[in-house]
């Protein structure tokens, strides 16, 4: 799992190097360019003025007999190494490299020639100096070293008037390419987006039309595989159908030959064992007509029907009629608040919500107790409501309840489990909200389904 996913890799992070790792790579050449640039300038600009100080001192380097000496007042030689910047210093070596004149920590220069100058880098006092060199043809060298706070000034100009507008550059274009490739990649999200928010058994096919060139292939080949699902899923629902179908007329007339039966005089034993196989033919009869119903449910995005104008009051009020029977020989209280909730839905899996939602109510309802049906509308939000004073449901099971076959362990009665998972795909063939809770100030579980409105119905329709 874990090589799994340290093997993922993003196109968008790949892009992002590919673009934004070299121009970073260039702003830095950039950079060592300019600054190598900037210090040639730098020396280029202040050497000659180095220069000019020494060669003054040696054109004024006498020697008598009380040795070599700088013939100059000490204001002239003060003038010349004035600097406003920087520290400037100078220092006359004889022949033999001993220090005649100026100050002794200025290191010795490299080997000159008659006439000859050089420039080359020092330090002074632990400051990093510039030093101009001349050697002059009595063999003595004079030389004149400054501190380098006016070059540093320099070079910081010039880094700064030459990288500035090129880091803003290379800010603008990682941005620009930032924002590239998000605009790039924006139909992958859309799919992305597209996909999550489809239903478990929407297998329409997505749009090749708006795709890129670039992903079409896997449109296509992703419609292609969707078909094989949806022929798949349809052979499946057409045989839980058919079979379901087939189901019903025979055990229908097991049913009512058992019925018969049991109307007529018959041993004890002959009576107990009828009424087990009834009990077993109603419940295998109800499973078909559950199964029926369940794979109409599962369906009916693919049939192309028309949703209607329809009133839940008017379902709940025909359910009223249906099941009023059967709850009067259970000793339930069926009870109904029925208000005008008009919606665009389904006419043939409306009815099926309503009655699996009573059903289940009823199985596991107590007698003596009560069920409720209610429609109406909380604002402009239409919804039906089914509530009961039964065993309720734990909440770690609400959602578990919703699935196939699923009942809650240790839980009476006879259900099969598949009258919620109807409900369930009822809610989503009409994008309602289905929620699960229990009764205010009572024990027992309370359905509510919110549907849309009709104006957002209708513009899902159109």
């Amino acid at each position: 799992m874990n090589e799994g996913a340290g093997a993922k890799t993003s196109i968008r992070r790949r892009l992002l190097v590919f673009l934004i790792g070299p121009l970073i790579l260039m702003v830095a050449g950039a950079g060592a360019v300019t600054y190598w640039v900037a210090i040639r300038s730098a020396n280029d600009a202040y050497d000659r003025s180095l220069l000019d100080p020494a060669l003054d001192i040696a054109e004024n380097l006498r020697i008598d007999l009380a040795g070599a000496h700088v013939d100059l007042p000490q204001k002239a030689l003060e003038a010349l190494v004035y600097d406003q910047v920087d520290r400037v210093i100078f220092q006359v070596r004889g022949p033999t490299n001993v220090i005649v004149d100026g100050v002794a920590d200025l290191p010795p220069p490299p080997e000159l020639g008659a006439g000859q100058h050089i420039f080359f880098d020092g330090t002074s006092d632990g400051e990093n100096i510039r030093v101009a060199a001349h050697r002059t043809a009595s063999g003595y060298v004079v030389q004149v070293g400054e501190t380098l706070h006016k070059r540093n000034r320099l070079v910081g100009e010039i880094l700064a008037a030459e990288l500035l507008p090129t880091l803003l550059i290379a800010v603008v274009a990682i941005a620009l390419a930032w924002l590239g490739i998000a605009h790039g990649l924006r139909p992958l999200e859309e799919l992305r987006t597209e996909l999550t928010r489809r239903a478990p058994h929407d297998l329409r096919p997505l749009s090749e039309s708006t795709a890129p060139v670039e992903i079409s292939p896997v449109v296509e080949a992703f419609n292609g595989l969707l078909e094989r699902v949806r022929d798949a899923s349809m052979m499946q629902q057409r045989f839980l159908a058919n079979a379901a179908h087939q189901l019903r007329t025979p055990l229908a007339g097991l049913q009512m030959h058992l019925e018969l039966l049991l109307r007529s005089t018959l041993s004890t034993d002959v009576r107990v064992e009828l009424e087990r196989m009834h009990g077993a033919t109603v419940r295998a009869s109800r499973l078909a007509n559950q199964l029926l119903a369940l794979a109409k449910a599962e369906s009916a995005p693919d049939l192309g029907r028309e949703l209607e104008r329809i009133d839940l009051r008017a379902i709940a009020g025909a359910a009223a009629r249906e099941w009023a029977p059967r709850a009067h020989a259970l000793d339930i209280d069926l009870g109904f608040s029925l208000n005008r909730a008009e919606i665009l839905g389904d006419p043939l899996l409306l009815p099926e919500l309503v009655d699996n939602l009573i059903d289940n109510a009823l199985r596991y309802t107590p007698t003596g107790g009560t069920v409720t049906v209610g429609t109406g509308c909380a604002g402009d939000v239409p919804f039906l409501c089914v509530e009961d004073t039964g065993p309720g449901i734990p909440e770690v099971e609400r959602d578990k309840v919703l699935e196939r076959f699923y009942r809650i362990p240790g839980t009476l009665g006879e259900g099969s489990g598949l009258g919620l998972s109807i409900v369930r795909e009822v809610v989503a063939r009409h994008d309602g909200l289905l929620e699960i809770g229990a009764p205010t100030g009572h024990r027992g579980t309370r359905f509510c389904i919110r549907f849309p409105t009709e104006t957002a119905s209708e513009t899902k329709v159109s």
